[in-house]
């Protein structure tokens, strides 16, 4: 079967599958995301908890049990977050960068915070944030750096050392 004509169901809850009331079934043909599902419950009932899931029974997956569970305002800002993260990190990764750490220094007479910049950058093969933080703590100091920006190779001249 066509996974474009397959015809799967979802219940829309107003709290755990079965131990609360069924607000709506709805039915559609081919692929959904959990975002489009999460929005069509949203559209139908904004009091909605979970969606029960049942794929079209020619689905290599049907009998399986799926459950969409609402998140939170900050869960759904994180999974941003998140999504954003890993897109900027698929768009760079293999790209040589250049990398320049600052901390945050306090006024104690005015209470405001102006960032310090590092006089030294180092560049690097960008592969994950986290590959960056790491080579942060070990040219900056652990728990020394605030935040980092980084550069593309070509907008920088050539540097002088480059670390591996």
């Amino acid at each position: 079967m066509n996974a474009k004509t397959m015809k799967h169901s979802a219940s829309i809850w107003d709290g755990e599958v079965g131990n609360s009331r069924c607000i709506d079934v709805v039915h559609w043909e081919g692929d959904i995301t959990p975002e489009q599902l999460a929005n069509v419950a949203t559209q139908i009932s904004t009091v909605w908890q979970m969606v029960d899931l049942q794929l079209d029974p020619a689905h290599p997956l049907h009998g399986n049990a799926y459950h969409l569970r609402k998140m939170a305002d900050d869960e759904y800002e994180e999974a941003e977050y998140l999504k954003r993260r890993a897109a900027f990190e698929a768009r760079y990764a293999g790209k040589r960068v250049w990398v320049h750490g600052y901390h945050h220094e306090e006024d104690t007479e005015t209470g405001t915070s102006e960032p310090f910049y590092y006089d030294t950058m180092f560049s690097t093969l960008f592969i994950t944030l986290a590959d960056i933080e790491a080579l942060c703590d070990k040219h900056y100091g652990a728990d020394v750096w605030d935040e980092y920006s980084l550069y593309l190779d070509d907008k920088l001249p050539t540097p002088l050392a480059i670390d591996f």
